[in-house]
C-alpha cells in the first residue's frame, strides 16, 4: 500500500486509527524519518529499545541468532505496519535484530513524544493493548507449530500465510511479493535450506508452486490448504 502523505499512513495505522487529527499532527510534529539500504541493519540486540517505527516504504525483517549459531527470523514487518513497541513500553534494550530487507523508509517516533501520548489517549492505549495481543497471539501459534507440526505442514501453513500477506495475482496463480531465497525462508522456519529445498522442489515438480530467481508463485492454493486440512 502506498500513502501520499505521512498524515495519511498514520490514518490507516490500527495503531493510530480513529485518533483526533490534532493528535496525529502532533505526532507528526515529532515523527522524524530514516532511510534504509537493502541489508542495512536498524538496531541490534541490547540496544536501547526507546524509538516506535513505522513502515512507511520497503520491508524490515526483525530476527534472532540462536545459541547454535542459526538466524532464525521472527517477524517481517510491510508498508503501514508499526514495531518496535514491546521495548518502548518496558524500557529495556532491544530482545532481537532488524534488518531491512529492501530499500526502506520508516517513520520513527521517540518514547519521549510517545509515552505522554498513550497516557493521556485512552484509544491509542487499546490500540496498543490489541496490538500485544496479536503479538502474543502469533508468538503462541508460531511455538505450537514448530512443537507439534511436521516441516512439511509448517512449510505449507507460512507459505499460504505470506500469500495472504504479500500475495499478488500473476497469470496461473499468487506470487509472493518479496524477494526470499531459500535460506531465507529457512530462516523463517527455523530449519535448513535442504529441508525447505527437497520440499520445495517437490511442490513445484507437482504443479503447485513455482520457483523463480527467489520469488515463490503458489499456483495451486488449495493443494496446500488440503494439506493442513488432512486428518
Amino acid at each position: 500500500m502506498k500513502f501520499d502523505t505521512r498524515q495519511e499512513f498514520l490514518q490507516n495505522s490500527p495503531l493510530f486509527a480513529g485518533l483526533d487529527p490534532a493528535i496525529l499532527a502532533r505526532i507528526l510534529a515529532v515523527a522524524v524519518t530514516r532511510r534504509l539500504a537493502r541489508g542495512e541493519t536498524l538496531f541490534q540486540k541490547g540496544d536501547p529499545g526507546d524509538r516506535l517505527f513505522g513502515v512507511l516504504a520497503g520491508r524490515v525483517k526483525v530476527h534472532t541468532t540462536s545459541p547454535e549459531g542459526k538466524d532464525v527470523t521472527l517477524n517481517l514487518f510491510k508498508e503501514g505496519q508499526f514495531f518496535g513497541e514491546i521495548a518502548l513500553l518496558d524500557e529495556l534494550p532491544r530482545s532481537a535484530d532488524a534488518m531491512a530487507m529492501a530499500p526502506s523508509e520508516l517513520l520513527v517516533i521517540h518514547r519521549r513524544d510517545f509515552m505522554p501520548l498513550v497516557e493521556s489517549e485512552g484509544r491509542l492505549a487499546m490500540h496498543i493493548i490489541r496490538l500485544l495481543c496479536q503479538r502474543v497471539r502469533a508468538t503462541s501459534e508460531m511455538l505450537e507449530d514448530a512443537a507439534f507440526l511436521p516441516l512439511e505442514l509448517r512449510l505449507a501453513k507460512h507459505l499460504l500465510r505470506l500469500v495472504g500477506t504479500y500475495g499478488q495475482p500473476v497469470a496461473g496463480g499468487v506470487e509472493i511479493g518479496l524477494r526470499l531465497s531459500q535460506q531465507e525462508i529457512a530462516h523463517m522456519m527455523a530449519t535448513t535450506r535442504e529441508s525447505v529445498n527437497k520440499r520445495l522442489q517437490a511442490w513445484a515438480q507437482a504443479g503447485w508452486i513455482d520457483l523463480q530467481r527467489s520469488r515463490v508463485t503458489v499456483t495451486d492454493v488449495r493443494a496446500l490448504e488440503a494439506l493442513l486440512d488432512a486428518p
